[in-house]
């Protein structure tokens, strides 16, 4: 498997289960309110959820910025190259 097949495998990967925690996330947010009714205790519930969500968008974002790095580390290095450089020119 080259390189580029596996980095996009990679991501793709990252990309579908961040997808997949995140809707977990809304589920658990939805069945746990934060209330004490029926002697159990559905914050710890709802909480949960709130972290699985957001545990579910950097998942996603990772897979996001893993697929377009290469690229992003190309336009982050041209965007300092040009800082830098007319940090100099003054």
């Amino acid at each position: 498997m080259t390189k580029t097949t596996k980095a996009k495998t990679i991501s793709f990967s990252l990309i579908i289960f961040g997808i997949l925690v995140l809707i977990a996330g809304i589920i658990m947010v939805q069945n746990g309110f934060a209330t004490f009714e029926d002697t159990e205790p559905r914050v710890g519930l709802y909480i949960g959820g709130i972290f699985t969500i957001i545990g579910g968008v950097f998942l996603t974002v990772g897979g996001i910025i893993y697929l377009n790095f290469d690229g992003l580390k190309k336009k982050f290095l041209r965007t300092a190259n040009k800082r830098k450089c007319n940090t100099f020119l003054r």
